[in-house]
């Protein structure tokens, strides 16, 4: 009968002490899942313009954005940036000569729409335009300097 009623004890206080562990491990869990950050979103709309490039002896090529500008803050502080192309016009272009009047009206609305296209794609890149290769190089550098406006205005 002792024996039985030690076995007991040792049960009942070796589950008191398992209980005490699982209540520590739920306690636990529901401290990692609460969350300990807040984020901090902000959305703005900028208008930045691209830097004036030389295209070749054709004349001059600007290119504007119009952007929404996500910026998010955790915590920590450190803000994470985003942006999202939604207008593309092109305030200075070559248009001084005829030749250059004729390739430009083809090649911006081409290139204004390719632009807008990659911005969904990660990794690819700004194709030249046949016959347009000067405009194309000038746009994509003012769109590079568009960009990094965009993501420190």
């Amino acid at each position: 009968m002792r024996a039985v009623l030690h076995r007991s004890l040792i049960a009942v206080s070796c589950s008191a002490v398992l209980f005490v562990w699982t209540g520590d491990a739920f306690a636990l869990v529901r401290t990692a899942k609460a969350p300990t950050t807040t984020k901090k979103k902000v959305v703005s709309n900028v208008t930045v313009l691209g830097p004036v490039v030389k295209c070749h002896h054709w004349g001059f090529m600007q290119v504007q954005l119009k952007v929404q500008k996500t910026e998010v803050t955790s915590a920590s502080g450190k803000p994470q940036v985003s942006i999202k192309i939604t207008d593309i016009s092109w305030p200075v272009y070559p248009d001084h000569t005829p030749k250059s009047k004729y390739i430009n009206a083809q090649a911006l609305p081409l290139l204004q729409q390719e632009t807008m296209q990659l911005q969904a794609s990660s990794g690819a890149k700004l194709v030249n335009v046949s016959g347009a290769a000067h405009t194309t190089v000038s746009w994509r550098t003012s769109l590079q300097g568009a960009l990094a406006r965009a993501l420190t205005a």
